[in-house]
């Protein structure tokens, strides 16, 4: 009986797939790359060896670091949450629970569903690395507020005008109150965990979301009174 090994080689491959391949590898690693040190810290020569690839490969896939910095950092951009599509509150209400729920409590798991996104370790490493090389690349600052910023406020400010709807019975202005929320959200968390001055754990996110949850509530109940 002969067993096949469940490694295939690229000598294995077609043409195209290990074409496909290489360049898949080389735009992960490049990746990590520029997301750890940015733009002029990240070398070719040291992409190249974290893809197990020779620097020769790498240009023959990419003319120079401007294009592979294009490439990776538009990727890395995309919020594929939705795959790209405008959500339905069908789509929202199943991927989040508290979608449904037009309460404090719901507006607290939804704050702390936001944070959780905004403080994760990929997502400070995303936003340093744009606003660090955005004047370089100023399509990257378009790139990140359409597909990360607005996407994730658009889904809190959906979650907001149905929460009206439901609760007060009246219609608001969706996006101020996502605005309003999203700076309780964000106020002095976002800038120490940017800088490294705080360690952000579960237990801090969930006491930030309570207290802005708090806060929001009472400015949001209070104004149909």
């Amino acid at each position: 009986m002969t067993v096949e090994s469940p490694k295939l080689g690229l000598q294995q491959l077609t043409k195209a797939e290990s074409i496909a391949a290489k360049d898949e590898a080389i735009v992960l690693a490049a990746r990590k790359h520029f997301l750890r040190i940015g733009f002029a810290g990240a070398s070719m020569d040291a992409i190249a060896a974290s893809a197990a690839v020779s620097v020769k490969t790498v240009y023959s896939h990419f003319a120079n670091k401007d294009e592979l910095f294009r490439k990776v950092m538009i990727g890395a951009c995309t919020d594929n949450l939705f795959a790209g599509a405008t959500p339905t509150e069908e789509a929202l209400t199943k991927r989040f629970p508290w979608f449904s729920d037009a309460t404090q409590q719901g507006v607290f798991e939804a704050g702390k569903e936001y944070l959780k996104h905004l403080l994760s370790e990929d997502q400070l490493a995303l936003y340093r690395a744009v606003t660090r090389d955005t004047n370089r690349f100023p399509e990257l600052g378009r790139q990140y507020h359409k597909e990360i910023a607005r996407g994730r406020t658009g889904i809190l400010a959906a979650y907001l005008a149905r929460t009206s709807r439901t609760q007060l019975r009246v219609e608001r202005d969706e996006l101020q109150d996502a605005a309003v929320y999203e700076g309780l959200l964000r106020a002095t968390i976002f800038e120490e965990a940017l800088h490294g001055l705080v360690k952000v754990r579960p237990a801090l996110v969930e006491s930030h979301a309570l207290k802005a949850a708090s806060v929001f509530w009472k400015l949001f109940a209070s104004s149909n009174e």
